[in-house]
């Protein structure tokens, strides 16, 4: 009976010294997901992304920014259904995140959804309204509406909040030429 209890005990601690292991490994991953932004190397990113959320070890913080940087990703490789997807399920995790609202809106903007745009960018701006990158979206998705006007007053605000931004300060004042 004593050496069976050992071997239980020995074999507990194994799989106390793997699960932080696993957990670190995934954690790793996806800030090696993360770092390949630098280098414009999206396709590795969803690639190490997708190791990291597939292991099922991430706590929901990191699921969720995991997430959202596959999501940019897929997005940057054109899959825009993807990316609508990752955003879709970082919501359901984290149903007031502005960010994410403001990622698939964006998104569904590209893929010429704008009334779903419009709904995810407008609770994206209830939650935050002092989120210039959302008002820019917003002014994204007027022009797409073909709202100049909107648009117009969607970058001010934008510019408003970030006064040294270049693409809002740009955006904005190629709309008053």
């Amino acid at each position: 009976m004593y050496g069976s209890t050992r071997v239980i005990f020995a074999i507990s601690a194994f799989v106390v010294a793997i699960a932080p292991a696993a957990r670190a490994d995934a954690i790793a991953d996806s800030n090696l997901c993360y770092a390949q932004f630098s280098t414009g190397d999206y396709k590795a990113a969803i690639s190490y992304c997708s190791s990291a959320i597939s292991s099922g070890e991430l706590e929901d913080p990191d699921l969720i920014a995991a997430l959202i940087n596959r999501g940019v990703a897929y997005k940057n490789v054109g899959d825009l259904a993807a990316a609508v997807n990752d955003y879709t399920r970082a919501l359901r995790i984290a149903p007031a995140d502005a960010l994410v609202y403001q990622n698939r809106a964006n998104a569904l903007r590209e893929m010429g959804e704008l009334d779903a745009a419009r709904a995810d960018i407008d609770r994206a701006l209830e939650i935050d309204p002092e989120r210039a990158a959302a008002w820019y979206v917003r002014g994204e998705i007027s022009l797409a509406e073909r709202d100049t006007d909107a648009a117009r007053e969607d970058f001010r605000a934008a510019l408003n909040l970030e006064p040294e931004n270049e693409v809002y300060k740009e955006k904005f004042l190629g709309l008053n030429r």
